[in-house]
């Protein structure tokens, strides 16, 4: 159909249809006036109650992620567990860190299954973080994206005085443009297969240093 210059081709599915609307403008996902409130919801991260010995791992802090473009973190042995308390996050969880200096610090907490662990399974957290719950479910199109300068750059720039942090209110407020859901489930699947091998390789690996150095 074309409509004040622009030509597009809508595809929907039967549980997306509306009973009495043939417009394909109100099925079409427009990304250009969007904000990211309407993709995800921003949220402080909460507290779960735990036995401190029940953390196998160190709470997450922003220097367990690695610069670069792999789905994979850190994790750090608790070395018999935590000397304080922690916010918690489960698995599956997409982290944005909000000290204004660390932006891009983003990663996605690992599957039970994939670290060798029972689900459900909960990870301590230390540094600055707001989780982000993607309305799509596809947090890993959504950890490539918070990374990228255009996103970045569109940020607000925080409060706090000389160490300023983003408000995660105000986050939501932020522009985005990004493509339809079909793109971003294609992306999210080739980032999840990959972050599910690179995390066994992880898991063998340290499993075969502790082996050799025991």
């Amino acid at each position: 159909m074309k409509k004040n210059g622009s030509t597009f081709l809508a595809i929907v599915d039967a549980a997306s249809l509306k009973s009495g609307i043939w417009d394909p403008y109100f099925y079409r996902e427009k990304t250009e006036a969007e904000t990211l409130g309407h993709f995800v919801a921003v949220q402080r991260l909460k507290g779960v109650t735990l036995p401190r010995h029940a953390f196998k791992y160190a709470p997450i802090e922003y220097r367990h992620i690695s610069r670069g473009n792999l789905p994979v973190f850190v994790l750090e042995p608790a070395c018999g567990g935590l000397q304080t308390a922690c916010q918690t996050v489960g698995e599956n969880a997409l982290l944005f860190g909000t000290m204004r200096a660390y932006l891009g610090n983003v990663l996605v907490t690992p599957k039970a299954e994939w670290i060798g662990e029972k689900s459900p399974y909960f990870f301590a957290v230390k540094s600055e973080f707001v989780q982000i719950a993607p309305k799509d479910g596809l947090v890993f199109f959504w950890w490539a994206y918070l990374q990228t300068q255009s996103f970045l750059h569109s940020l607000p720039l925080g409060t706090g005085g000389t160490r300023p942090r983003l408000n995660p209110a105000s986050m939501g407020h932020t522009p985005v443009e990004v493509p339809l859901r079909e793109v971003r489930e294609r992306i999210h699947n080739q980032f999840r297969d990959f972050a599910s091998r690179l995390w066994s390789d992880y898991v063998a690996a340290e499993q075969l240093l502790e082996t050799t150095l025991s």
